[in-house]
């Protein structure tokens, strides 16, 4: 392999193509019965919720719901491509009335949906360089030999990266050098291989990917989907640095704990030493060539767009506003599109003419995921402009009495059993709304129930099926669905108790929630 000039992307390099930059899972190549059954059983499911509301309902409050629990159903099956079921409301709130299609489309146009739309500007620039392997690669060599330290350094590597590229990717990228220092081993070994190390490893990096995701509001479509939600039914703004302050903790302390249980308890290494894998990360390094100019000006990019992110919201809040308040001004979406149309300007060394990105790369990003965002944000305006959000709000009396901690426990415990069987951004956008209902019913800050819904979507670990990390992972041969459930199931426990512990402990400080 012969070392990376810098004058052509890393895309057109090997296949030239950059991995698919998809948070959902890949499409089956046939219907299986679970999608005929969805189409059947949505229709049906619809016109039993709108039967079944009482008349203290208005009607355009119990179309809602039926269109609810047909988008639901649908999405659960995954009986029509999710970003199609997505586009129901624009068909559907116009022709029964209860929406003008304007007004069914303008949540599609949310900013938060341009948030995520230069996050992914921004992460297919540094795919395009392969900037996302180096620093990768730079994160794993630091940590020396020990296989304990060395599964901690692939998963702070993948944990990190995951905050800004889309875990899918990141988890695709990993994969190859985690298999090299797996088959290290067995040559090590003199042919046996560490199970233990093989699937500590793997399971490792899946798990990595989905809980560093949470830490940012573009790591993963639930938490921009939130924001969305917040903003578009409550007038409630909630910035990027304000999201870290919050995701950040949880998946710094969440990682170190999945790296305890997974080395510790469930999958302890057999091997003691590994003195060949750092030749492996220094060899990966060695043939990408030194850091190229290229790569330095997406870099620059990068940081630049995180600390203002970060920083320009603690401005707008500072005294400095009055001498410069165009501060106050500026939006999480705004730096978004701003740092996208910065990498479509600024040159790449080495290159004809070339951009730090091009519309060729620009057009892989994952379009479905903003077309989730509208539908879901669609759907909630309607629940409380038709006053269904309100009437669920008066159905909860029966949680009279629950204590919010006990509230919070099974709301987060459901959503993460949930997410375990169908797609996270699916789920989330279906019980944001009704968990909106409830905690108005109960006279709770929104944010008591929705906040801690949005983070258990991400933290599904027992089946392949519950997140492309783990998908991506199983189809690599060197994990069973088995070991997968066996360490998962430690995992979603100690899940429920990190957020729970989150909630009390940083949330309500950093969006002033009163329990």
């Amino acid at each position: 392999m012969t070392a990376d000039t810098g004058n052509e992307p890393a895309a057109e390099r090997g296949k030239r193509g950059l991995p698919a930059l998809t948070t959902e899972r890949a499409a089956d190549p046939e219907p299986s019965r679970a999608k005929r059954v969805g189409l059947v059983l949505a229709p049906l499911l619809a016109a039993a919720v709108f039967l079944l509301l009482p008349d203290a309902v208005s009607t355009s409050g119990k179309l809602t719901a039926a269109i609810a629990a047909l988008m639901a159903t649908l999405w659960a099956t995954e009986a029509l491509p999710i970003p199609v079921t997505a586009l129901l409301p624009l068909v559907l709130f116009p022709v029964f009335g209860i929406a003008e299609v304007k007004d069914a489309a303008a949540p599609y146009a949310n900013d938060v949906i341009f948030l995520f739309m230069g996050g992914f500007m921004l992460a297919l620039a540094m795919q395009k360089w392969n900037l996302h392997k180096r620093v990768a690669l730079a994160i794993v060599g630091a940590v020396g030999t020990d296989p304990v330290r060395l599964i901690g350094g692939f998963m702070l590597a993948t944990g990190f990266i995951t905050m800004w590229v889309a875990n899918t990717a990141t988890t695709i990228m990993m994969l190859p050098i985690a298999i090299s220092v797996i088959t290290l081993v067995t040559q090590l070994r003199n042919g046996r291989t560490d199970t233990n190390f093989a699937t500590a490893l793997m399971l490792g990096v899946a798990y990595a990917a989905s809980i560093g995701s949470v830490a940012t509001l573009i790591g993963t479509p639930p938490n921009a989907l939130m924001v969305g939600y917040l903003k578009e039914t409550f007038d409630i703004d909630v910035g990027f640095g304000q999201w870290m302050l919050v995701g950040f903790p949880l998946a710094a302390i969440f990682l170190v704990i999945a790296w305890v249980v997974l080395t510790r308890f469930v999958y302890p290494p057999e091997v003691t030493s590994l003195d060949g894998a750092q030749d492996i990360i220094k060899g990966e390094l060695r043939d990408m060539g030194p850091m190229t100019p290229t790569e330095r000006r997406v870099l620059g990019v990068f940081v630049a767009a995180a600390a203002s992110w970060v920083f320009i919201p603690l401005l707008a809040d500072s005294p400095l506003v009055s001498v410069l308040p165009w501060l106050d001004r500026i939006t999480d979406a705004g730096i978004a599109m701003a740092v996208a149309v910065a990498l479509f300007l600024i040159p790449a060394p080495g290159t004809q003419g070339g951009k730090l990105l091009d519309w060729e790369t620009a057009v892989r990003l994952p379009w479905g995921i903003l077309l989730l965002f509208g539908g879901g944000l669609t759907l909630s305006s309607q629940f409380t402009a038709t006053g269904l959000s309100e009437w669920i709000g008066t159905r909860v009396g029966a949680l009279e009495g629950v204590p919010v901690w006990l509230l919070l426990l099974v709301v987060v415990a459901l959503v993460l059993l949930l997410t375990e069987l169908t797609s996270n951004t699916a789920t989330t956008a279906t019980f944001l709304p009704v968990l909106g209902g409830v905690a108005l019913g109960m006279d709770l800050d929104v944010m008591t129930l929705v906040v801690p819904a949005t983070l258990a979507a991400s933290l599904a670990f027992m089946l392949p099926v519950a997140t492309p990390p783990n998908a991506v992972v199983f189809g690599s041969g060197q994990v069973t669905i088995g070991q997968m459930i066996k360490a998962g199931a430690w995992l979603n426990t100690v899940a429920v108790f990190v957020v729970l512990f989150t909630m009390y402990a940083i949330a309500g400080w950093a969006f002033g929630i009163a329990f």
